[in-house]
């Protein structure tokens, strides 16, 4: 994974950024993403919870 320095976008520029990425992308694009969000999403939250409970208890 890609070392981002000191540079740590906010929620908010996250979401600028998703939304700009979602408008450039076709609706079959779009649809695809959507169903790939529904099947690995919650395995994806689920292991990033971990990771930030595993990083804080350093």
């Amino acid at each position: 994974m890609a070392r981002l320095g000191k540079f740590r976008p906010g929620p908010i520029g996250v979401a600028v950024a998703m939304f700009d990425v979602w408008r450039r992308m076709s609706p079959k694009q779009r649809k695809l993403a959507l169903q790939l969000a529904r099947k690995h999403g919650p395995t994806a939250a689920k292991k990033l919870l971990q990771f930030q409970r595993a990083r804080r208890g350093r």
